[in-house]
């Protein structure tokens, strides 16, 4: 897709948000401001942890779900499904 502005390739939420797929990256952005720009959790949204792919790795790992959990361009972003 290429570049998206000055921030670099796009960041792409997935999972328990509402409006998940690629959107423009922009510096200093955190889990929350990606789940915010998704238009948020859906109501069966797991909001403990984070499973984020980085882009220049090839597994998804595990993050606790805070206000500081940052993304990078490129980076996948999965918020997985609490369970009842």
């Amino acid at each position: 897709m290429g570049d998206c502005g000055s921030g670099g390739p796009p960041f792409d939420p997935d999972g328990e948000v509402n409006k998940p797929g690629e959107y423009p990256y922009t510096n200093g952005l955190t889990v929350l401001n990606a789940v915010a720009t998704a238009e948020g959790f859906t109501y069966r949204a797991n909001k403990n942890k984070v499973f984020i792919k980085r882009a220049d790795g090839d597994e998804e790992e595990s993050f606790p779900l805070t206000s500081t959990t940052q993304v990078a361009p490129g980076d996948t972003i999965r918020i997985g499904e609490r369970f009842f």
